[in-house]
């Protein structure tokens, strides 16, 4: 469902029974939200979509007049590459990133346990500091020490989740009792629960969260970092002609992102339109299969792989493209590369999948395909390449949709705008 309307928690109650209710604002005017202490706790490593996603949520919740204290494990501050290697970013970060690949689960998952330890510790400090009016974490499994904070405290918690242990999730379980019994204890503590699509809540509902007080608020960007008018595309390599069309993707290269695909569609359009080039911005382990793949069909002039470049890059590359494409997501996911091809203003492809059409409406700001069915997307893409003026519409109705409805801001003033809606709910309340 493509959303113009700048959708409020009231609008989005409405039409979802259970979630929290907030004032409406009059009519054309911004509500104003009351400025409070925020206490954020991750457990990720804070770099990458990661990073992204947390800082931008904590910069847009600042901008409101917040003040945010980020507890994060040694040296994952996500706050800036500085402050990351002053906490030793260059040395710690790497060895929990190793720790995390290679233990077994059973060890990893007592090592999340034991973190509580250190997550309590550093947020009691932060705490006493500057006692927080809300704390929100961005939730990962066998994780307590927030909950517990938020009720020693008397304040609210919010739950931000993206996975759990029944949905998402890519590491085995073994304490497949222990684990989704904490995840129940911290769901029913929860003032407010965030996720980031209408089929990650169905899920979540299935998976007997409390169905009262989730919102929905898909990824985001930050305007004034993707803006076309003031980026200056990304240079282009010698074999890439002026007039040449770039398809492009930003990501992860990881087997579920069906780039593979995209060599097999590449040689199937090479005849027909040779002044088709692909653009695939990022790195991982698919990488040298894929430039096998590559360089087997005799596509070496028509790929172009920059490898992974910093987040404050990206504008430019997406700036290089024609058509954005997106070869797959999963039904409950919200990619933060469809938010970033809709601020530039990118013709988009996309899968047809519950989480993407809730953004994207079919030939409104954006073209969607069957979900792995490469003809469909070859078709699409074909469609996308003959028409200038399709793109160009596209494009910019896509624009417009992620400026009125999915920034940071826009998603900071809806959390606070939820956040004062907590009513009535017993021990939950904020304080006065």
């Amino acid at each position: 469902m493509l959303r113009h309307e700048g959708m409020n928690e009231a609008d989005s109650a409405a039409s979802h029974p259970g979630r929290v209710k907030a004032k409406r604002p009059a009519p054309g005017a911004r509500q104003a939200v009351r400025a409070m202490h925020v206490l954020y706790h991750h457990r990720t490593s804070g770099n990458d979509v990661e990073g992204v996603h947390i800082m931008g949520l904590v910069r847009a919740l600042r901008q409101l007049g917040c003040t945010v204290d980020i507890a994060s494990p040694p040296g994952c501050s996500p706050e800036s590459r500085k402050a990351a290697e002053a906490q030793g970013g260059s040395g710690v970060r790497p060895r929990l990133k190793r720790f995390a690949r290679r233990a077994p689960p059973v060890l990893f998952e007592l090592a999340e346990l034991a973190y509580n330890v250190c997550a309590l510790a550093q947020m009691l400090r932060l705490a006493r500091r500057r006692r927080p009016d809300l704390i929100y974490e961005r939730t990962t499994s066998n994780s307590v020490a927030p909950t517990l904070l938020a009720g020693w405290l008397g304040v609210p918690i919010v739950q931000e989740v993206n996975v759990t242990a029944q949905v998402g999730r890519f590491r085995a379980l073994v304490l497949r009792r222990l684990t989704p019994a904490i995840e129940q204890w911290v769901a029913r503590r929860a003032a407010l629960v965030v996720t980031v699509s209408d089929a990650f809540r169905a899920m979540l509902v299935r998976a007997h969260w409390p169905a009262d007080g989730i919102i929905v608020c898909p990824n985001a960007i930050r305007a004034d970092e993707f803006t076309p008018d003031v980026v200056t595309p990304a240079a282009r390599p010698p074999h890439v002609r002026p007039d040449d069309l770039v398809v492009g993707y930003v990501g992860s290269f990881l087997p579920y992102h069906g780039l593979d695909a995209l060599v097999d569609i590449a040689r199937q359009m090479a005849t027909a339109r040779p002044e088709v080039r692909w653009l695939l911005v990022g790195d991982g382990v698919e990488r040298p299969r894929l430039e096998s793949l590559i360089d087997r069909h005799g596509l070496h002039s028509r790929f172009w792989l920059p490898g992974k470049v910093p987040h404050e890059e990206v504008p430019q590359y997406v700036a290089a493209m024609d058509v954005a494409l997106l070869p797959h997501s999963a039904a409950f996911n919200s990619p933060m590369k469809l938010f970033e091809y809709m601020g530039m203003a990118r013709a988009i492809a996309a899968p047809r999948v519950a989480a993407i059409e809730e953004v994207i409406t079919d030939g409104t700001n954006g073209l969607l395909f069957q979900p792995g069915d490469t003809d469909s997307c070859r078709h699409v893409l074909e469609r996308l390449m003959s028409n200038g003026s399709l793109r160009a519409r596209l494009g910019s109705n896509a624009r417009a949709c992620v400026l009125a409805n999915h920034t940071w801001s826009a998603n900071a003033r809806r959390l606070l705008r939820a956040v004062e809606g907590l009513e009535g709910r017993a021990g939950k309340a904020m304080n006065a």
